[in-house]
């Protein structure tokens, strides 16, 4: 997707604000008062949040409309019949945020950054002095990245489409469907078994690090949808070398397990991991690992 394929519209956010105001109700007013509390209910009550993504996904033209919301006095383009409109909310994974705790003059990599809503939040943070390194795998959010990029005039923001893992060349992305462009992945699963796929350039962090020629760096975000395990590997020199704050999303309770391992064979601590989601079909944790040094500076044992 290029910017002359957006398709802009006002009308589009008014009305998938109305449609998750018609949900939130019928979760507060029915689910949560006369319905029980049993995971199928609960499946039902998210479906109905996201009344938004329901219209997308029955008419795929509306994912590539775009709209413009103000957050926190940065300024989004979003497209509003897809899951882009979680992350516009402003509430969106504040532990994440948490846990990065950046700080100014610092250097952060956000891997997965999708729309860009982490990208502008950190860059503010860091402030001019700092900087940020933006990765997208998948075009049409990359596009939208750049789009956020440019709104705000974030000069500190680096952006890059590239898919990365522990090795160089060529692969595949999996796009589950229009709806939910925050889901795009490396890695089959049977959630989604009619995912598209599309073709991509994958690259190591280590190498991406160094064709940036970058001195520093302070923490890194990790947030691909499974193949977490992958970049880690593809950054073990980066993490051996700069000793950064790493904050993982990690999907399911194998691949939580693997990733202790691999981070205690790179000398990081894992300090903190909370549960992502409370939905019964999903299992996620959020993940903060830091060095043992850090971990003596933060008071961890």
């Amino acid at each position: 997707m290029s910017d002359k394929e957006l398709s802009f519209s006002h009308f589009a956010w008014v009305l998938s604000w109305s449609l998750r105001i018609f949900g939130k109700a019928w979760a507060r007013l029915i689910a949560e008062h006369l319905l029980p509390r049993t995971p199928s209910v609960q499946l039902l009550t998210d479906r109905a949040l996201h009344l938004n993504e329901a219209l997308g996904h029955f008419l795929t033209p509306m994912t590539h409309v775009v709209s413009i919301k103000v957050n926190e006095g940065n300024h989004f383009a979003f497209r509003p019949f897809t899951d882009d409109t979680d992350r516009v909310s402003g509430a969106y994974e504040a532990t994440v945020r948490r846990l990065i705790s950046p700080r100014p003059s610092e250097v952060i990599v956000d891997i997965g950054a999708n729309i860009g809503v982490h990208t502008v939040w950190l860059s503010r943070k860091v402030g001019p002095s700092g900087k940020v390194l933006a990765v997208e795998a998948e075009r049409a959010n990359f596009t939208i990245l750049n789009l956020n990029r440019q709104i705000n005039n974030l000069t500190n923001v680096i952006s890059t489409n590239v898919a990365l893992g522990a090795d160089s060349g060529n692969g595949q992305l999996l796009v589950p469907r229009p709806t939910l462009m925050g889901q795009v992945t490396t890695i089959a699963s049977n959630r989604f078994p009619s995912r598209s796929v599309v073709s991509a350039n994958f690259e190591t962090l280590d190498r991406t690090i160094s064709a940036y020629d970058m001195t520093q760096v302070s923490a890194i975000k990790i947030d691909v949808e499974g193949a977490e395990l992958s970049v880690v590997r593809g950054a073990e020199k980066t993490i051996m070398k700069f000793r950064p704050r790493l904050v993982i999303e990690t999907h399911g309770s194998r691949n939580l397990v693997a990733l202790r391992l691999l981070l205690r064979s790179m000398n990081m601590t894992v300090t903190t991991e909370v549960r992502a989601s409370s939905r019964p079909d999903e299992e996620r944790f959020f993940v903060l690992a830091i060095s043992p040094e850090d971990s003596q500076k933060r008071g961890f044992e």
